[in-house]
């Protein structure tokens, strides 16, 4: 450890706290940035990282505090600005949350984690609408994340626009064939549709895939139920 702190060991401060985070220990990773501002209080790094370190502590308020002391010392720091949306969603704020990651990406156009969860917060207050538009900033960025898709699909069957799901979730399977839980969603989203035989055709598929899968075995089933007049080959 060093033993005077000053602005020559400064650079040996940030990487012993550094350690203490990567070794999850927390409160001495937190002793050891506030040593490094009390020497140097427009420390945007020490301040973010503190922040980071109280969240993993769950303490959601001091990791806020100390994310908006990073944002005074430095105001482009989108780092600062992405770990305080964190902070405010954990604490419900959430659109204290959008504003944090909306100024996160305004310095930073390509900060995927913060496009990824202003699209979460948008959820919370049920606006999937706008938590579509920014996970489709995240495709513009990488076009095949299948996880995105699969997010957007299910906005879009939130707002019971099934056949915009079914396109999303078809992308997917162009990416991932062997996708069963997009391929299940469609079946889903055909029921929803009251498009009975999609339905049943991509139920099947995933048992091709998937002979075991429960899901699929108890949709065909139940639909087997629900038309016993034998019209539907299930």
């Amino acid at each position: 450890m060093p033993e005077k702190l000053n602005r020559q060991t400064l650079f040996e401060w940030l990487e012993l706290g550094s350690k203490y985070f990567k070794a999850k220990n927390f409160q001495k990773a937190i002793d050891v940035y506030k040593k490094v501002v009390e020497l140097d209080p427009e420390n945007s790094v020490a301040w973010s990282n503190m922040g980071v370190a109280y969240e993993n502590l769950k303490n959601y308020e001091k990791e806020v505090v100390c994310c908006l002391k990073a944002i005074e010392a430095d105001s482009q720091d989108s780092w600062a600005w992405y770990n305080l949306g964190v902070g405010y969603g954990k604490l419900g704020k959430y659109l204290k949350a959008i504003e944090s990651y909306e100024r996160a990406v305004n310095i930073d156009p390509r900060d995927i984690a913060s496009f990824f969860n202003m699209g979460l917060m948008y959820t919370k207050i049920g606006n999937y609408m706008k938590a579509i538009e920014s996970w489709e900033r995240i495709l513009e960025i990488n076009p095949r994340d299948t996880k995105i898709l699969f997010n957007i699909a299910l906005a879009y069957t939130k707002l019971a626009k099934d056949k915009k799901a079914i396109e999303v979730y078809e992308k997917i399977i162009d990416i991932d064939p062997e996708n069963v839980n997009s391929r299940i969603r469609i079946g889903i989203s055909y029921l929803n549709l009251e498009n009975i035989k999609r339905a049943i055709e991509n139920f099947k598929l995933v048992i091709k895939i998937d002979p075991k899968n429960q899901v699929a075995l108890d949709y065909l089933k139940r639909i087997k139920q629900d038309y016993k007049s034998g019209s539907l080959d299930i």
